[in-house]
């Protein structure tokens, strides 16, 4: 097990590759997993548990169907397990990472029933930390499609924008 988290450290460090990561369906399914468990923690405090817990599993499902669709249509669809592994891992890693930022921002918001955003610290390194998180999608999708940066990057985002968008369209923006 702590060579799985070495790989995915090294691949947030930019000093991995996507092939290193082992083919195997269930490391996929573990990282998956993960990153559900993840994005829930993050989404639960504004969400609730039953839409957050939804909302994370459509955006994980989502994001692997449109970088496996991706892949398939630059013609490599057999690195699609290792690609989602080495995105899901990596990820998951940099999402925990930032959670304690999250939980020192929300302490330092004053305590007033309308909505606020506050630019404080703590909010502005969580900024930091998603945009590494876009950085290690990106240099893992460029290996994966032996493309440029830009074109990597511009599925990444992309992707993302669909997902924010269907993701909202589909469970709304607030909590119901």
């Amino acid at each position: 097990m702590p060579q799985y988290f070495q790989i995915f450290i090294n691949l947030c460090l930019f000093r991995g590759k996507a092939q290193d990561v082992p083919r195997s369906e269930a490391l996929l399914l573990v990282t998956a997993i993960a990153a559900i468990l993840s994005s829930a923690i993050n989404a639960i405090p504004n969400a609730g548990i039953l839409r957050g817990s939804v909302m994370s599993v459509g955006q994980v499902l989502l994001f692997a169907g449109l970088i496996s669709l991706m892949l398939r249509f630059r013609g490599k669809s057999e690195r699609s397990m290792q690609t989602l592994t080495a995105m899901f891992g990596a990820t998951t890693l940099l999402q925990l990472l930032a959670l304690p930022f999250f939980g020192w921002h929300e302490g330092l918001l004053p305590n007033e029933s309308e909505p606020l955003v506050v630019l404080t610290t703590p909010l502005l390194i969580a900024a930091g930390i998603a945009v590494w998180s876009l950085t290690v999608m990106t240099s893992i999708l460029r290996q994966a499609m032996d493309s440029g940066i830009g074109a990597a990057l511009l599925i990444i985002i992309g992707c993302q924008s669909l997902i924010m968008v269907a993701v909202t369209t589909l469970m709304g923006s607030s909590p119901g």
